[in-house]
């Protein structure tokens, strides 16, 4: 589970296929420190729910492998991903942790489209429209993690 609050920004320095060609392979940089990233440990990578697979420092930058399975590359923006992408991270959530946002599962179900920007002093309003499979879900005033 998330809040949805940011707690870095890393940047994929490598995005290969596996051997079994089903996953891929993503080494995210970041500033996290290394020994607080356990393997298992899910890591929301721009709003979305990966699985560290692994982790460590190179040339004194921390970094963590996650693995993207075709269903997630196609259900998100992953599939537009690189090498030099610049992501939003977010640790989960352990117990006694502050709530700072909204509880998320960080787990996508689509892919909204912008449909309006408005730059207002110091914030910008987006208007979005939600997939025709998605919109009977949405609550005129919920919650959904973009």
């Amino acid at each position: 589970m998330f809040t949805g609050i940011i707690t870095d920004v890393g940047e994929i320095s490598r995005f290969s296929p596996t051997a079994q060609g089903q996953l891929h392979r993503l080494r995210i940089a970041c500033r996290y420190d290394q020994t607080t990233i356990a393997d298992g440990a899910s890591i929301a990578c721009n709003g979305v729910c990966l699985t560290v697979v692994g982790s460590g420092v190179s040339d004194g930058q921390t970094w963590f492998d996650v693995d993207a399975a075709a269903e997630t590359l196609r259900m998100t923006t992953a599939q537009h991903w690189k090498q030099g992408t610049r992501l939003n991270l977010e640790r989960a959530l352990k117990i006694g942790d502050e709530l700072g946002g909204h509880i998320v599962a960080g787990h996508a179900d689509g892919i909204a489209t912008i449909v309006a920007r408005d730059d207002l002093p110091d914030m910008a309003r987006f208007e979005l429209r939600a997939p025709r499979e998605l919109a009977r879900f949405t609550a005129p005033k919920g919650s959904i993690t973009l």
